[in-house]
């Protein structure tokens, strides 16, 4: 589905990514662990579009995509969630979904999209926070509705950056629970994470990252 050739980023003279090749098979969730420092946020951000390698490709299904903008590449399929959640706080939890949803720009949603947003809710535990605002809930919670947005984006494949770091045990059930669901529906994931039973509860493959390589 997706596969990274040889892919080397540097910011100043410092090597971040140094010849990172990897590849993902479609339906299948991939943790990728490693220290910090060692490259992986800075994949992430390259495979979602919001850094352009210096050397190597990014392909999606055969196409390259290493050149396009965030935009385009969340266009294509490619759906992310980021350690500071980027969510609009002083919107409630279901504007958040509806803004994440595919629809024209200032549209009215349609019965459809109202129909979507509650069934993603309902997959994320919060229908019953629908109303409340994005930055009243709880952390945990906020990781959901970051989830629940790259679900309402249509996205093919999930990046997901430490999904469960800092959160209660509850959530982190959920958030379990919620990636099972999202591979039987045939999705991809790469995810960052540390936490050994989050990891071995979802986890097909496990990478780890070091030095900018994928090992």
């Amino acid at each position: 589905m997706l596969e990274l050739k040889n892919i080397r980023k540097s910011f100043g003279d410092v090597q971040v990514l140094n010849g990172t090749n990897l590849r993902l098979r479609e339906g299948f969730v991939y943790t990728l662990k490693g220290g910090n420092g060692s490259g992986k946020t800075t994949l992430i951000n390259i495979i979602s579009g919001f850094l352009k390698p210096d050397e190597g490709s990014v392909e999606l299904k055969g196409k390259k995509i290493a050149r396009f903008s965030p935009y385009r590449v969340n266009r294509m399929g490619i759906g992310r969630t980021f350690q500071d959640l980027r969510l609009a706080t002083q919107m409630t939890v279901y504007e958040n979904i509806m803004l994440a949803l595919e629809k024209k720009k200032f549209a009215y949603p349609t019965k459809e999209q109202q129909k979507r947003a509650d069934e993603i809710l309902e997959m994320v535990s919060l229908s019953e926070k629908r109303n409340e605002l994005a930055g009243e809930i709880s952390y945990g919670q906020q990781k959901l509705l970051t989830i629940g947005c790259c679900i309402a984006n249509n996205a093919e494949l999930l990046l997901i950056d430490e999904p469960v770091a800092g959160i209660d045990k509850d959530n982190r059930v959920k958030i379990i629970e919620l990636v099972k669901q999202l591979k039987e529906a045939g999705k991809t994931i790469l995810q960052i994470e540390h936490h050994p039973d989050y990891i071995k509860e979802t986890s097909d493959y496990v990478l780890q990252m070091e030095k900018g390589i994928v090992c």
